[in-house]
């Protein structure tokens, strides 16, 4: 079997440098597809190419008719590091074990792709809306790859599937449908209170049956078509901002302890900039960490939904 820096020494060869250049103009739309690319089960074989050596720009900041279009590529293991993208359209295309940190799309369309253990750290998969356009990932496999700092703003996530994402991927202001997440979740933040990008907060639904918590939350959406998980420390909070208030109202009562008038001020951040009076908020509440403030909000969460 042909490893990872077997695919990519190919490509440093003395003939093939002039195909690297080639593919990569070919790539951004400056010129023809080149002679002399293989096929690899079914798409065009680019595995472990080394594309972009410094940022690289493809398409025009403002004209989004000049977007370029991939379509079957295997780009396994390629070199893609800062790349930027305007009005792409990607299509039944491999990005696994690919380096694209840094990685930032604008009015993109992104289906049939899978970026399996693929490096996707601090990139901006969404960056809310650019010329009309929102990027839209449909279909799309993110099992395992790095999305350490990652953010979608204001994006369409239709039908993806994530497996154990990394710490503080952030979901903001996207219309979510029928996304996959499994294994464990560390840090995951999914923000639908339209600071970003008004959003409909009905606009999500998901299956977090095979997944697990850690420090993870969900605020602004509800969570009427979302499967969570079956963990004892989960706390759904339905029309969440009246209760949150009405929680603080409560540590703050005039015969409370100490440590329940601190912890009263852990709820004045969700509460600074809420989501709609109908929209729900569910986290786990050992992401907290600390047993006696977990007692406290367990107690006050439990004493204003009546519990």
């Amino acid at each position: 079997m042909i490893t990872a820096a077997q695919l990519r020494r190919r490509w440093s060869q003395p003939d093939r440098l002039r195909l690297v250049r080639e593919t990569r103009a070919w790539l951004a739309g400056q010129g023809q597809r080149p002679g002399g690319l293989d096929e690899h089960r079914g798409r065009t074989d680019l595995r472990g190419i080394p594309l972009t050596a410094s940022p690289a720009t493809i398409g025009d900041k403002d004209d989004p008719s000049a977007g370029v279009v991939w379509e079957s590529l295997d780009l396994s293991g390629a070199q893609l590091e800062q790349l930027r993208v305007f009005a792409g359209t990607i299509t039944n295309c491999v990005f696994d074990g690919a380096g694209l940190a840094g990685l930032r799309l604008w009015g993109s369309a992104i289906a049939d792709s899978t970026f399996r253990r693929a490096d996707l750290r601090g990139g901006a998969l969404g960056t809310a809306v650019w010329q009309g356009r929102r990027n839209t990932w449909r279909n799309v496999v993110f099992d395992r790859a790095n999305l350490r700092e990652a953010t979608f703003t204001a994006a369409i996530l239709d039908t993806c599937s994530f497996e154990k994402t990394s710490k503080q991927l952030h979901l903001v202001d996207c219309d979510v449908r029928a996304c996959h997440f499994r294994g464990e979740l560390n840090s995951l933040v999914i923000d639908g209170r339209g600071h970003r990008h008004r959003v409909d907060p009905s606009a999500f639904s998901a299956d977090f049956s095979q997944a697990v918590f850690r420090n993870c939350s969900i605020i602004g959406y509800r969570v009427d078509n979302v499967v969570l998980p079956a963990q004892d420390d989960l706390v759904v909070l339905r029309r969440y901002p009246g209760l949150l208030r009405a929680a603080r109202d409560w540590l703050l009562r005039p015969d409370a302890t100490e440590l329940e008038r601190r912890t009263a001020g852990i709820l004045d951040y969700p509460l600074k900039a809420p989501g709609t009076e109908d929209s729900d908020y569910c986290f786990d509440l050992n992401g907290f960490d600390d047993p006696d403030t977990i007692a406290v909000l367990g107690r006050a969460f439990a004493h204003v939904q009546g519990h």
